[in-house]
């Protein structure tokens, strides 16, 4: 789905929304497994900047 600046979206219960900029693609693969649980990716370099940011 298209959402734009001022819209409003409703997920479904254990549903995660995630988005990408326009220009940039975007694949999603969430798996969380076994005894040690950790998020490990690695960021875009051209917007590398945008965690160091908010950070």
């Amino acid at each position: 789905m298209a959402v734009h600046d001022g819209d409003v979206v409703l997920e479904p219960r254990g549903h995660h929304p995630c988005g990408a900029p326009c220009g940039f693609e975007m694949y999603y693969l969430n798996v969380m497994a076994g005894p040690l649980r950790k998020w490990r990716f690695i960021p875009e370099p051209h917007v590398e900047w945008i965690l160091k940011r908010d950070a």
